[in-house]
C-alpha cells in the first residue's frame, strides 16, 4: 500500500486560486508537487510556472498516472465528473478541496481502488502570495480516515494550520458558516458602505473608514472572545438609540432594515450573556426589533 508523506508525488487537477495557492505553499514547505492539469492548457502552464520542476498536462489522466496523491481543485460541480472519468490507480490518494461536498462525490475514484478524502482551507484567497501569507494559522477542515487522515493532519501541521475533523453530514452547515463569515460578510460591508451615500460619502471612502473598525473587531474577538467582544447599544440596553436606528433605516435604507433586525436579534443572547443588561430590557429590545420586522 502506498505510503503518504512529504516524499509522495503530488498532483493537482484544476487551476483555480485554491489549487494554485495550496500547491505553492506545499511546494515551499518541502512537498513534491510534480504534476498539474487544467481544462485550459494555458491555465495549466501558468499554474506549473509557479511550481519548480512540475510537469503540465491538459489530460487529468496523465496527472493520475504520475502521482501518488492527487488534489482535485476544480469547481464543486466538476469534482464528481473528474473522479468518475479519470483512470485512478489502486491505493492512490484522491482528495477534493470543496467545503460543502462530502467524499461521496469521489465515489467514482473509490470504486477504482483510490483512497478518498477531503480538505478545505478556511481562508480567502485574493492572490497566491496573499494565500501564502494568510494560510499559516488557518483552520483546515478534514474529512478522512486511516492513513489519509494521518497524511492530511500532518500536512496541516506542517503548513502551521489547525486541523478540525468533519463528518459528511457536517459539511453543508460548516460551509454555510464559512460563507457567512466570508463572502456574505464582505457583501454586508459593501451594503453598509453604500448607506453612507445617504449623507454624501461614496462607497470607496466609506470602506476606508469602516475597515479599521472591522480589523479592530477581529482583533478584539481574537483577544477576548464572545461575549466579551460584543459592544454597542444592545450591550448597554440603549433602547432610544436602537429606535433611532430603526426609524432611520425604515425611511432611508429600508432594504437593509430586515438585515439589521435579524443581526441584532441573533446577537441579543450574547449581549444578555455579557451581563450588562437585564432580561426585561433584553425582552424590550427584542419586541422593538420584531415590531419593525413586521411593519
Amino acid at each position: 500500500m502506498t505510503k503518504f508523506d512529504k516524499d509522495s508525488q503530488i498532483g493537482f487537477i484544476g487551476a483555480g486560486m485554491v489549487g494554485k495557492s495550496l500547491a505553492v505553499i506545499l511546494s515551499r514547505n518541502g512537498y513534491t508537487v510534480s504534476s498539474v492539469s487544467s481544462r485550459s492548457f494555458n491555465s495549466a502552464k501558468s499554474f506549473s510556472s509557479l511550481i519548480p520542476a512540475s510537469k503540465v498536462y491538459q489530460d487529468p489522466n496523465h496527472v493520475a498516472d504520475n502521482c501518488d496523491v492527487v488534489f482535485i481543485t476544480t469547481t464543486d460541480d466538476s469534482i464528481c465528473d473528474i473522479a468518475t472519468n479519470t483512470q485512478w490507480k489502486y491505493g492512490q490518494g484522491v482528495i477534493h478541496c470543496s467545503g460543502v461536498a462530502s467524499t461521496d462525490v469521489l465515489s467514482g475514484a473509490a470504486k477504482k481502488g483510490a483512497i478518498t478524502a477531503a480538505i478545505h482551507p478556511l481562508q480567502t484567497f485574493s492572490s497566491v502570495e496573499d494565500a501564502v501569507e494568510t494560510l499559516p494559522g488557518s483552520t483546515f477542515a478534514i474529512e478522512a480516515t486511516g492513513q489519509m487522515l494521518d497524511f492530511l493532519e500532518s500536512m496541516t501541521v506542517n503548513l502551521q494550520g489547525v486541523p478540525v475533523h468533519l463528518k459528511p453530514n457536517d459539511k453543508p452547515l460548516y460551509h454555510a458558516s464559512v460563507v457567512m463569515m466570508g463572502g456574505l460578510l464582505t457583501g454586508l460591508a459593501g451594503a453598509v458602505a453604500d448607506m453612507w451615500n445617504e449623507f454624501g460619502i461614496d462607497q470607496s471612502t466609506a470602506l476606508k473608514s469602516l475597515i479599521p473598525m472591522i480589523e479592530g473587531n477581529a482583533a478584539t474577538l481574537k483577544s477576548i472572545g464572545i461575549p466579551n467582544a460584543i459592544a454597542g447599544p444592545y450591550v448597554r440596553g440603549d433602547i432610544g438609540t436602537i429606535r433611532k436606528h430603526l426609524v432611520a433605516l425604515s425611511t432611508q435604507a429600508p432594504h437593509i432594515l430586515t438585515v439589521y433586525c435579524q443581526m441584532a436579534l441573533a446577537s441579543l443572547p450574547y449581549a444578555l450573556k455579557k451581563g450588562n443588561v437585564s432580561e426585561s430590557v433584553a425582552l424590550d429590545m427584542q419586541r422593538l426589533l420584531e415590531d419593525f420586522l413586521e411593519k
